[in-house]
């Protein structure tokens, strides 16, 4: 396969699995020259970022896309691979389309439909450009359904995965392990249907611990006592906090559509026990009640939490064949991305055709 050049767009920063991909094009050979979007529009202040974040006007996103001009005539990629590129005006996607070799991807694990005002906002150069991409790579099935039948000639799913960058932590300090993880734990975002079934939990009497963002807006904050922490965890900490729960539940996005999340594959790629909804996506990726386990009902839910909470030799031997089936069937980003290569490889020969 061609090593041809690649000029990588978006947020980098450590241990997101945007930057995972990247390093992922990095190992594999690929010359690959970076623009990493968070110095022209992350700020120090909170109110310059989220100026740029809605207005998309500011002068570190015309910073940017001048960025991405240059580079794109200093560096001559073969490949143009924006991630999300919400900050992308459409007349910088003009200017570069006079390239007639250039390959356009789009890679968003994001749903281009979820709405609201904020949304509708961040999101409306790309929403005015999202055809203009050469091959479509999304994490979100029903996107794929959805470009496929907007036309969009090249749309190809590419499953979230485990990031390597979160490492094994190895053995936790009994201390450490009461301070920051529990029987159960959740790290993940409010949303309304999150809230439900973690509430039911708490309700049955389960131990839960929270992390995440949004939590300040859960509709019954009673129900969910102290469970909510009030806080991210990430990086090293994020991991730590994985293997530090006996339960992990994981519950995707409603909002965002999702069948899965990074999580999904970190928690077993970090020997942790996974809890997660049924669907048919996860149900191909593990096998229920040996590699992971699964529910569908809020009951469901709680039934398995004080099963596997009084049964720990289970959950151990589960825990360590999802380690297994994550490492053998290749649950990681740098997997990932060498399962769509060829899509890219095919879609840069005919965009040169």
């Amino acid at each position: 396969m061609e090593r041809y050049r690649i000029l990588f767009v978006g947020d980098v920063a450590p241990f997101l699995t945007t930057a995972a991909r990247r390093d992922a094009l990095l190992e594999l050979g690929f010359p690959v020259e970076t623009i990493d979007q968070r110095k022209f529009v992350r700020s120090p202040s909170a109110i310059v970022s989220a100026l740029a974040y809605r207005t998309l006007l500011t002068p570190g996103v015309f910073a940017f896309n001048r960025e991405i001009l240059a580079c794109a005539e200093r560096f001559r990629p073969d490949v143009l691979w924006l991630e999300k590129g919400t900050y992308v005006f459409p007349r910088t996607m003009r200017r570069l389309r006079r390239d007639p070799g250039l390959l356009f991807v789009y890679h968003n694990t994001d749903d281009w439909r979820v709405r609201g005002r904020l949304h509708d906002l961040h999101w409306r150069f790309l929403r005015r450009t999202i055809a203009d991409y050469d091959l479509h790579i999304t994490s979100n099935l029903w996107n794929v359904d959805e470009f496929r039948a907007a036309g969009f000639p090249r749309v190809v799913h590419m499953e979230l995965a485990a990031n390597p960058a979160v490492k094994d932590p190895g053995a936790i300090p009994e201390a450490e392990r009461r301070a920051l993880g529990g029987p159960v734990g959740f790290i993940g975002h409010w949303e309304p249907v999150t809230e439900r079934r973690l509430s039911h939990l708490v309700r049955g009497g389960v131990p839960v611990k929270i992390y995440g963002g949004g939590w300040d807006d859960a509709a019954d904050a009673a129900a969910l006592g102290d469970a909510v922490q009030h806080r991210l965890v990430m990086g090293d900490e994020y991991a730590r906090a994985i293997v530090s729960f006996d339960v992990n539940i994981g519950i995707v996005s409603k909002w965002n559509r999702n069948h899965t999340a990074s999580r999904t594959f970190q928690i077993p790629a970090l020997g942790a026990f996974l809890l997660h909804e049924r669907n048919e996506l996860v149900s191909k990726y593990f096998q229920e009640g040996v590699e992971a386990e699964f529910f569908d009902s809020d009951d469901e839910l709680l039934e398995k939490c004080r099963h596997y909470l009084a049964h720990p030799e289970e959950r151990l031997r589960i825990a360590a064949a999802g380690r297994r089936r994550c490492i053998e069937s290749g649950y990681f980003e740098a997997d990932r991305v060498r399962e769509i290569l060829p899509a890219v490889d095919e879609a840069l020969r005919a965009r040169r055709a």
